[in-house]
């Protein structure tokens, strides 16, 4: 396979950065990433997923997983996705379901009973990707604090 699919470490600051910005018009902070790559790997209900580039070893993708509890019904835990980006020469070769693939069977170890994404509205390249993927719509709400 030409893509490894791994979790972060901190060497991974620049390309992660790369990547980000496909999805945020804002550079983040690189001394607080490089912390959070840190408290997500030891973390154990947290994955940050890279895909990266086996021949130029350019990280070319990324994912955040976060399974949290849920005290409804069977009590099973939810897993959250977000930050999905791939850059944009890399979009359409399977990256982003290869990248689906990995963090929903690490769901599944973690006895996730579904797991949910929010998406931009004017994201429609991605929707359509979900989609594909077996995402249903539904109405969501977001607040800024």
């Amino acid at each position: 396979m030409r893509y490894i699919l791994r979790k972060a470490r901190v060497d991974d600051l620049e390309g992660l950065g790369q990547v980000m910005l496909v999805i945020s018009d804002q550079p983040a902070d690189p001394e607080r990433v490089t912390q959070l790559i840190g408290e997500i790997g030891e973390n154990p209900q947290k994955y940050l997923l890279v895909a990266e580039d086996s021949e130029t070893h350019e990280i070319v993708g990324s994912l955040l997983g976060v399974v949290f509890e849920d005290i409804c019904g069977d009590c099973r835990p939810i897993l959250l996705v977000e930050n999905v980006a791939v850059l944009e020469k890399y979009q359409g070769q399977g990256i982003g379901r290869l990248m689906f693939e990995k963090i929903e069977a690490w769901g599944k170890e973690m006895n996730c009973h579904y797991e949910i994404l929010v998406s931009g509205m004017g994201r429609t390249g991605a929707h359509k990707f979900y989609s594909a993927l077996g995402f249903e719509e539904v109405k969501g709400f977001k607040k800024y604090l």
